[in-house]
């Protein structure tokens, strides 16, 4: 399995024609996919999807009109309608419009610092788990932008935040969280991507926290050693801060008031994980390498509910969820490793900003 790689440039709409043009084809599997992921799993039609879009554009311009900008022009690039780039970067908020996501399978993150590793090296990684339809739409964007920092990102072709890091030592984790509340914030996308442009762990954690609030949690990761979690219910916002060099999360809030209010999660799939990957943080507490890391994300422990995650044919296509790719930011020597697919059975590959 191979991700295409881009490098974009220029003004927010030349950059995003360029990502269009290069990326038409993965844009137009990511259309089609999440065509299939709305009706199969919500009942929402494209046509509706595309309508309950244009409240979270609207939303996204008046939070970074750069971001709205951005977006036409990928649509032009990728000759596609501008709504149906917005409905891709509202995913999350249309999936939790309807009704609420009760039972999300998506992904395991980790922040790890001093002194959980070794020589207080500073790593951000997760796996990232949901449909297999999407695992033909990951790409990885390099952006570079005048007066704000580089940063390269891996998301779902058309989206104009993901999972990634920047080149002032910040990395942005992402989990989808069960919940009974409706999503209408700006969205998730949006709010990573600000993210991936702040300057300082500060400005991370009040950008991607902007009101009106989302539905998630996001990790920010800075190379000094410091992270922040903040998990939202499209109300109130929760930090999270790492205990002995660590901070795990899955997709169940764990906040002591967030918890209370949102124990939804019903397969026991992101408890399962969650205690999984601590005990084996615990286990190499202290000596943590990126190998170890690596290893850790490849887990089958308590299959198939595990940290690697594989595809079951027997379900529904839509509800074929897998490990789509394993990341692992390395912010002390400033480089990410990413093994598209199931880490366990692909190579970890070196990327630089």
């Amino acid at each position: 399995m191979h991700f295409k790689e881009i490098t974009v440039r220029g003004t927010p709409y030349e950059r995003g024609r360029t990502y269009g043009q290069l990326c038409r084809e993965e844009i137009a599997v990511s259309i089609k996919a999440y065509q299939t992921l709305f009706e199969g799993l919500k009942g929402i039609s494209w046509d509706e999807a595309r309508k309950i879009s244009g409240y979270h554009l609207s939303l996204t311009g008046d939070f970074a009109p750069d971001y709205a900008e951005e977006m036409r022009g990928i649509a032009d690039g990728a000759q596609v309608d501008l709504l149906d780039i917005a409905a891709l970067n509202a995913r999350t908020e249309i999936m939790y419009s309807r009704s609420a996501m009760a039972d999300v399978k998506e992904c395991t993150s980790l922040s790890l610092m001093g002194p959980a590793t070794e020589g207080g090296r500073v790593l951000a990684a997760q796996n990232w788990d949901f449909s297999s339809l999407l695992r033909d739409c990951v790409v990885i964007v390099h952006m570079y932008q005048e007066e704000k920092p580089a940063f390269m990102m891996v998301a779902e072709a058309g989206m104009i935040g993901g999972i990634g890091m920047n080149d002032r030592g910040i990395a942005v984790l992402l989990n989808a969280l069960s919940t009974t509340v409706p999503c209408q914030g700006i969205p998730l996308r949006a709010r990573m991507r600000a993210m991936l442009e702040a300057e300082t762990l500060s400005d991370a954690y009040v950008r991607g926290s902007h009101a009106p609030v989302s539905v998630a949690n996001l990790i920010a990761t800075h190379k000094d050693g410091v992270a922040i979690g903040f998990e939202m219910d499209s109300e109130i916002i929760e930090p999270l801060i790492p205990e002995d060099g660590v901070l795990a999360h899955t997709n169940h809030y764990i906040g002591p008031k967030m918890y209370l209010a949102h124990d939804v999660n019903h397969t026991g799939s992101s408890y399962i994980r969650l205690q999984r990957i601590k005990t084996l943080v615990k286990g190499r507490h202290g000596k943590i390498t990126v190998k170890d890391v690596m290893e850790m994300l490849s887990d089958h422990a308590g299959y198939p509910q595990s940290i690697c995650d594989h595809e079951n044919l027997k379900d529904p296509l839509v509800k074929r969820d897998v490990t789509n790719f394993g990341v692992i930011m390395d912010l002390t020597d400033n480089c990410m490793y990413l093994a598209p697919g199931n880490p366990c059975e692909t190579e970890f590959k070196k990327h630089n900003i």
